[in-house]
């Protein structure tokens, strides 16, 4: 038997990003856990994550989930050319891709109505938390994309709307293989 410690933040948001990035990296490097990853939509996020890594001197790989272009209407990307190229020259990965819980099923919704299984698989992560089923989501997304493996525990980082929240120890699983995604430990998260 292990004894963990879990932070609770008394509401959701971007105000607990920073305690967020400092239960991931911290546990990363007591685990020896080789990826973090982390969403970020504009990157912001993903440069504090960087820079608290090097501060602790974490040596692991930080994987940056975004967006679809288009997520937000047009051909438009919310990562800009600039700032990926910046947490690229950082040594980090930067993945653009669908969300794993919605993709092309949000399509349908948005047309016909109903729910599709994937969004009911995310609904049922935001009974826990937002950041709990985007921090799933990115892990889901880093692997389908071939950025970490599904062979060793990653560290998801997720948020609701700016910042983090949220950080799960988690194995990692490609979509067309979504049972074999195991939550190991609850990190941090917000109660509501």
């Amino acid at each position: 038997m292990e004894e963990r410690t879990i932070w609770y933040f008394e509401a959701p948001g971007p105000q607990n990003t920073e305690k967020t990035l400092e239960c991931a990296v911290k546990r990363a490097k007591e685990g020896n856990i080789a990826y973090l990853v982390v969403a970020s939509s504009s990157g912001e996020t993903a440069l504090r994550l960087g820079e608290k890594a090097r501060q602790e001197g974490y040596q692991g790989k930080i994987v940056v989930c975004t967006y679809h272009a288009g997520f937000s209407g047009g051909d438009e990307v919310s990562l800009s050319p600039e700032r990926r190229a910046l947490l690229e020259s950082m040594g980090m990965t930067v993945v653009q891709g669908s969300h794993a819980l919605s993709g092309i099923s949000r399509s349908f919704r948005q047309r016909f109505g109903g729910l599709s299984i994937p969004e009911v698989i995310a609904e049922s992560f935001r009974r826990i938390s937002e950041g709990f089923k985007v921090a799933v989501e990115v892990a889901i997304m880093a692997a389908d994309a071939g950025a970490v493996p599904t062979t060793q525990d990653v560290i998801a980082l997720g948020g609701s709307g700016k910042g983090a929240d949220t950080a799960l120890l988690l194995r990692p699983c490609h979509q067309n293989s979504f049972f074999d995604l195991k939550v190991r430990e609850i990190l941090c998260m917000p109660r509501s």
